[in-house]
């Protein structure tokens, strides 16, 4: 996916691009936690080359767009995440991988994750108002529960449709979400609701593949189920 069709050409900062050199320069073994924190803070804004292909299938089967450090001296077409995230990256629905080389990564990033960026200025959100929510979850009779529909700053519309497109790929015809705020004494939690259950598959193998896969759109921090839509028959919106 190049940004060819875009007037405005690329430009990152190479200060940034340095840092995420000297980083890359040491022993995966000798990579720490302030490693990955210094690595995370830099990448958005530094300047990397594509691969060729542009773009892979992962061993997880999503799309990655892969970037590389560009080399010393030589001219290279600049790609900048927090720009390629906005041009095309959410929209369409890619990953990102970080200098490939013999089937091992520096670093992978999904959709997710991306979108967290777009999100919140950050890849990973630590405290977030959402459950710790299972594929399978009950409501109990002494919660509250109200429904509505994700806002854009949760779930914006170009995630919903990666979302039901990945859905009715894998056999659900008419895949819906809510979004479900729960209150059980003083605290207030929230999961996002679709309408896939165990019986809309062949087999509770299968079933759990897709619930599992969908965490790849979705920041980390966010937590999911699939109920039966009869649970909230008139709260389901199509994505």
């Amino acid at each position: 996916m190049d940004n060819e069709d875009k007037n405005t050409p690329y430009y990152g900062d190479l200060e940034k691009t340095n840092i995420i050199a000297n980083l890359l320069a040491v022993a995966k073994a000798e990579r720490d936690q302030e490693w990955n924190e210094d690595f995370l803070e830099n990448i958005p804004a530094a300047s990397f080359k594509c691969g060729d292909p542009q773009l892979i299938s992962g061993p997880d089967g999503f799309p990655y767009f892969q970037l590389f450090l560009p080399e010393p001296g030589v001219g290279f077409q600049c790609y900048v995440i927090e720009k390629m995230k906005d041009d095309f990256l959410l929209e369409h629905g890619y990953g990102i991988v970080f200098n490939l080389v013999n089937g091992e990564p520096d670093y992978v990033l999904s959709y997710g994750d991306i979108l967290n960026l777009h999100l919140n200025q950050s890849f990973y959100t630590e405290d977030s108002v959402f459950t710790k929510a299972t594929a399978d979850e009950v409501i109990k009779e002494d919660e509250q529960v109200m429904v509505g529909q994700p806002n854009e700053t949760i779930l914006p519309q170009y995630t919903k449709k990666l979302l039901g497109d990945y859905l009715r790929l894998n056999g659900v015809k008419n895949p819906k979400l809510l979004l479900m705020m729960r209150k059980s004494g003083e605290k207030v939690t929230q999961d996002i609701v679709f309408n896939v259950a165990i019986t809309d598959f062949e087999t509770e193998e299968m079933y759990r593949a897709v619930m599992r896969n969908l965490s790849w759109y979705m920041p980390r921090h966010y937590a999911y189920v699939g109920m039966d839509e009869e649970t909230f028959p008139n709260d389901f919106s199509s994505i």
